[in-house]
């Protein structure tokens, strides 16, 4: 590993010169069909950049589950950094959140100016505190439905996605067999 790093190509990132670093940002783009990806040094830097994009009102809200990584471990960073309030609901056993209990805390935009407007509904995938589960492709689309339905952006904290990954090939392989 020491020898990789002493002899790999580096350069100035901020610029766009360091070759390894856009080679990775490529690759993970062309991995989950995006047009552009951006390496950070940490899950929690790439999830605060997130719901600051999404919530690019400051005051805006995020639903998000109650044991989800974001609210739980990273240092209140979207409301203290990002300006971003988290609403939070109960995270079921499995990682999930009740849909309709999602559907009921989406505050309306053309609503009150006595409360925050929700602008983004995050997941994580796979679920740490729910012992690393993966969130289903159908359960993930239907809160996707959710948010497009009420104009919301989605976001999946994804610092585990090639545990998801293979844990749902693995899951897929199974059921098969």
């Amino acid at each position: 590993m020491r020898e990789a790093m002493c002899s790999a190509e580096v350069d100035d990132d901020i610029l766009g010169y360091d070759p390894i670093a856009r080679r990775l940002e490529e690759e993970m783009a062309k991995m989950f069909g995006k047009e552009a990806a951006l390496f950070v040094p940490s899950g929690t830097m790439g999830n605060l950049i997130c719901v600051m994009v999404h919530c690019d009102v400051r005051g805006s809200e995020v639903i998000l589950g109650d044991t989800c990584h974001i609210h739980v471990y990273e240092n209140g960073g979207i409301s203290t950094i990002g300006g971003v309030h988290p609403k939070t609901i109960r995270n079921e056993e499995d990682g999930t959140m009740d849909l309709m209990a999602i559907e009921a805390a989406i505050r309306d935009p053309k609503g009150s100016t006595f409360y925050p407007s929700t602008r983004l509904i995050c997941l994580e995938n796979t679920h740490a505190n729910s012992g690393g589960r993966c969130l289903s492709a159908e359960y993930t689309d239907r809160v996707g439905e959710i948010a497009k339905r009420h104009g919301l952006k989605l976001h999946i904290d994804g610092a585990r996605i090639f545990n998801a990954s293979t844990l749902d090939n693995t899951l897929l392989c199974m059921s098969r067999c």
